[in-house]
């Protein structure tokens, strides 16, 4: 099959996703709109005004519903899983006043990344979110949805142990929070936290859970889109030299496991060389302009400095042995070239 055609099927799928959600947003759309008109016929309607301190503003529904829109697109375009989360997160956000994603990585959940921790009085910053973990030994919220496979919305801590995960984030309890399991090919592989602050406006539990959906969605299609732009696209950057066995991109995220790959842990676990190989790689294909114009201009490091630096804290993630991955760094990434990467802090060569 060739290239053009692969593409047109990748976006045919895609565009059968979007047309799925944009119906969803609509229908969610014309039962606000049914709500509000029979609010009007409650009698003494007309006279009652709500003094304006007492309720937050509400957003005008066709904002509203541009907003979900738009953000729905943003998720489902995603080109992989670590934009796809960041998308995710900075639409849950719109409806709340803290959310994070915690990923479920053997007896524990391990957070990941965080969005609004810095605006309220909290002990961790957004990015401080990764050094937070839970055990799924302690009776927690997180522990009780992902058994259940249910969401939890209303007071915090619900659960014998919920002050755990209040006294890790640290500052003023929130007045209601909503915590929704994550499912991937069918799975619960993580949870979604928000909450929201007295004096705020509530969750928007529906538009979250639009949210969360199309996440699921959207990565569940993502390691085929993946692959089989990979395929295209690997001799754009391997050039003359042999290419190696082209595998599915291992994304910063790092949610799913190959099938192939996991009849045998020991070639994701066991081999750091690989691990980094990927993880490089994975830069390149989607990043390609930007690091050819870093290694022109001398820069490469100051480019694609955040990109670099997660794909490094992914790697540490797996193995710990750096000059591996200092030495793939300069081999792959910046051709050979060292000096490209400076102000890069390398430890090992």
């Amino acid at each position: 099959m060739s290239a053009d055609k692969i593409k047109r099927l990748i976006e045919t799928i895609l565009n059968e996703k979007k047309g799925m959600l944009v119906a969803q947003v609509h229908e969610i759309q014309e039962s606000i709109m049914q709500q509000l008109e029979g609010i009007k016929e409650v009698p003494g309607f007309d006279a009652f005004h709500v003094p304006p301190d007492i309720v937050p503003p509400v957003m005008d529904p066709g904002k509203l519903i541009s907003s979900i829109h738009k953000n729905v697109m943003a998720v489902s375009e995603s080109e992989n899983q670590l934009k796809l989360i960041s998308n995710l997160l900075d639409a849950i956000n719109l409806f709340s006043s803290r959310s994070a994603l915690f990923l479920l990585r053997d007896d524990k959940l391990v957070g990941w990344r965080g969005k609004g921790f810095e605006k309220h009085d909290s002990n961790v910053t957004d990015k401080e979110i990764k050094t937070v973990f839970f055990s799924l030994s302690a009776d927690t919220v997180f522990k009780h949805v992902l058994e259940n496979r249910k969401g939890y919305a209303g007071p915090p801590a619900p659960r014998a142990d919920d002050h755990l995960i209040f006294s890790r984030f640290g500052g003023a309890a929130p007045k209601e929070i909503l915590v929704l399991p994550f499912f991937v090919k069918g799975k619960p592989q993580a949870v979604i936290y928000a909450d929201s602050f007295e004096g705020e406006p509530g969750i928007g539990r529906r538009e979250i859970e639009i949210f969360a959906r199309t996440g699921e969605m959207s990565l569940d299609l993502l390691p085929l889109r993946q692959k089989i732009m990979a395929r295209v696209k690997t001799q754009e950057f391997i050039g003359d030299s042999e290419p190696e066995p082209v595998a599915e991109p291992d994304t910063a995220a790092d949610f799913i496991v190959p099938e192939k790959e996991s009849k045998s842990p020991s070639l994701r676990t066991n081999d750091p060389e690989r691990k980094a190989r990927v993880i490089l790689n994975d830069i390149i294909l989607y990043n390609e302009k930007a690091v050819e114009d870093g290694i022109n201009s001398g820069d490469l490091y100051a480019a694609l400095r955040d990109t670099i630096d997660q794909a490094r804290e992914e790697y540490l993630r797996k193995h710990d042995d750096m000059e591996i991955f200092e030495t793939q760094l300069i081999k792959i990434l910046a051709k050979g070239n060292r000096e490209v990467l400076k102000g890069y802090p390398f430890v090992a060569i």
